[in-house]
């Protein structure tokens, strides 16, 4: 019996919530957001479902093109996953380099791409068992064919403004699409925004690029709407100068046509006088006037995803996903709360608004029940960078009593406690990204992350026992940790098997926007942007402004021999996991405790009576101290001291059922019982 899907447009989820409405446009215009390449294709962007429904309630129309699908669809799904998520340690961005020849012709030959980055070669193979001169025909014929059948079969006459969305690897696709657009519809008012435009990036692109018309730094919410109601004001709009905050208008007067053939790219002109000049670490300016930030994000409206599941059933929902599911992206905060103290110093995120703000509790479940209702998916992903932790007692609990048949997931800080991790789970939370980094407090030190080595795996061992996945990484190279730190790390990994392992395990990158590239202060010189950036963009565009990967010299970091240890470690326990995902348990009975611990080849068991139990298991929840124990057992009946308990919890370290640091034990075996509900 097939299933009927619900229909793909609800009405209108959110036209209450919608901020209060500015004066209505002089006239209504025509608006199309394009999501392009390599755009994942698993969820819709909430970039362009949130401005549709911005634009839409500012009294314009609104058309949202996925491009990124159709591009799925003609390249074949498992080539363009494939592709867009090919590890890339050097950061060969191969995504942005395919679609820069169309976008500005040949910057440097293939050949010499391929040399710089040899495993392009091998990962192209493993991936379509294709050579190297299928890659280099997809990206010299395959996609400048493809970016013109889209300039042909999309009625973009039909539009007075196109905006592209840019994070990520969607940069050259959207400026190549943008390029051709130019020559074929040169009124078209073209606006550009995502984070590859925050700060002097969309500087140097709005001052070189003469096909931008106007670049949105920081948040659209307010600006974008304004920028249209300017346009709609004036007679000409492809020739109005608009002034709005946080907009940037090319320098030249636009119209400036892009050959038809790529390769054949005239030279942008040279940026404006009074752009600043090159930055390097500590002196990247922002733009004069930065997009104005919405403060209060319950008066956003909730984003329209209807254009996306349309353009997902035109194209064969089993072509483009497979058995994957969509994933619904839903944001209920903006900035970071942890940040705002303590940034951390190898992130780049929120470039211009580390403020934390979040929604309602009331507003936030609203708008995930009209979501829901809306969309056929039971897979939500929350975009926020960090989980409101009064959530927890607002959010969490009532969407918990909801009992809906959901899988969200929430980046969270990695304190949180059993009791916290019940609470997430019960709401459908299923998956957590908690920032754990690293299995050295000296190294989360370093990072500023406010954890420690007993809470990481703390949190690793209440999630294990809630069913809840942890998705996380182990990052190295900060500068400050020395070899130790890694030969403790891969002491500790085999007694972690019975957890979930990192998903990978790399160096350090350096961002734009973290305090590593902004602040002078640390050991890092010889800043650089990433030799890849060569063979993308032309010399006319400042690469020390554009990029936001950069290579570096970093002081006082661990050894390569001791990285390929710790590496190899985290191997074998993801292989481990992955092969028979080992456990280490302890049923709770009357006086005893048992200990069955399948971590090694031969399964061990032990056995803990009286106040030893007890003091094993007091050491479950929350790190303790021997006289910390000492005092629960003392309050439980229990007549023993300090030195007796700690000879005992030294003796499970020595077992490898506890670990313990700075005088401080944690119990790693999880009860067996799985007491969620």
């Amino acid at each position: 019996m097939a299933m009927e899907l619900l229909p793909l447009v609800a009405a209108t989820p959110g036209a209450s919530a919608h901020p209060e409405p500015e004066p209505p446009p002089a006239r209504s215009l025509r608006v199309a957001l394009v999501n392009m390449p390599w755009a994942r294709v698993d969820a819709p962007s909430i970039q362009c479902g949130l401005l549709q429904s911005v634009v839409r309630a500012a009294g314009h129309r609104c058309d949202g093109h996925y491009l990124n699908l159709d591009f799925a669809a003609a390249l074949g799904a498992r080539t363009y996953d494939g592709l867009a998520g090919l590890p890339s340690e050097r950061l060969h961005l191969i995504g942005e380099w395919l679609f820069s020849y169309a976008a500005f012709g040949e910057v440097l030959p293939e050949s010499a791409y391929y040399q710089d980055f040899p495993e392009v070669e091998k990962q192209w193979a493993e991936l379509t068992g294709k050579p190297l001169d299928e890659l280099t025909a997809l990206r010299r014929e395959v996609i400048p064919g493809w970016l013109r059948e889209c300039v042909r079969r999309i009625d973009w006459a039909g539009y007075d403004v196109v905006g592209f969305t840019s994070t990520f690897l969607q940069n050259t696709a959207s400026l190549g699409l943008g390029r051709m657009l130019r020559a074929e519809h040169p009124d078209l008012v073209q606006v550009y925004g995502g984070a590859n435009f925050d700060s002097v990036m969309g500087v140097e692109y709005a001052a070189t690029l003469p096909w931008l018309d106007y670049v949105v730094t920081g948040e659209g919410d307010v600006a974008f709407p304004r920028l249209l109601a300017q346009l709609a004001a004036a007679e000409h709009p492809a020739t109005a100068r608009c002034r709005v905050p946080g907009v940037l208008a090319h320098t030249d007067a636009p119209g400036v046509p892009a050959p038809g053939v790529p390769g054949s790219a005239d030279p942008a002109p040279d940026p404006a006088p009074g752009v600043p000049g090159s930055p390097g670490p500590g002196d990247d300016p922002a733009p004069a006037r930065d997009a104005p930030r919405t403060q209060d994000l319950d008066r956003l409206p909730f984003p329209d995803y209807a254009d996306y599941f349309a353009a997902l059933e035109r194209l064969g929902r089993a072509t483009i996903l497979g058995d994957e599911p969509v994933k619904l992206p839903v944001e209920f905060a903006r900035g970071c709360w942890w940040g705002q103290k303590h940034h951390c110093t190898f992130c780049g995120l929120n470039a211009l608004g580390m403020g934390y703000r979040s929604k309602s509790p009331d507003r936030a479940m609203s708008e995930l029940s009209a979501l829901l209702s809306a969309y056929p998916t039971v897979h939500v992903e929350a975009v926020d960078n960090i989980l409101d932790m009064s959530y927890l007692s607002s959010f969490c609990t009532v969407l918990a009593d909801r009992r809906w048949d959901i899988h969200v997931f929430f980046e969270v800080k990695a304190n949180l406690t059993r009791e916290q991790l019940a609470v997430l789970r019960r709401a459908g939370i299923l998956t957590i990204q908690p920032g754990i980094e690293s299995l050295s407090s000296h190294v989360l030190k370093l990072m500023r992350k406010g954890s420690t080595m007993l809470l990481n795996v703390r949190l690793l061992k209440w999630a294990r026992y809630h069913g809840i996945r942890v998705a996380w990484n182990m990052l190295t190279g900060f500068p400050g940790e020395t070899d130790e730190d890694y030969r403790r790390q891969v002491e500790l990994i085999p007694l972690l098997h019975h957890l979930h392992p990192p998903d990978g395990c790399g160096r350090l990158w350096l961002e734009r926007f973290s305090p590593y590239f902004t602040d002078p202060s640390f050991p890092i010189s010889d800043v650089r942007p990433r030799s890849s950036y060569r063979h993308i963009y032309p010399d006319s565009l400042d690469h020390s402004r554009i990029a936001y990967f950069f290579d570096y010299t970093a002081e006082g970091t661990g050894s390569d021999e001791a990285f390929e240890a710790l590496s190899a470690a985290t191997r074998r326990w993801r292989r481990r996991w992955a092969q028979d995902r080992p456990s280490l348990i302890y049923q709770r009975l009357p006086g005893r405790l048992v200990l069955v611990d399948t971590r090694g080849e031969q399964p061990r068991r032990a056995v803990l009576s009286g106040w030893q139990a007890e003091a094993y298991e007091l050491c479950g929840d929350r790190p303790h101290s021997a006289d910390r124990v000492r005092a629960e057992l003392a309050a439980a009946g229990y007549r023993v001291a300090t030195a007796e308990v700690g000879v005992l919890l030294d003796r499970c370290c020595r077992s490898g059922v506890m670990v313990s640091e700075d005088g401080h034990y944690l119990s790693l075996a999880i009860p067996e019982n799985p007491g969620w509900w």
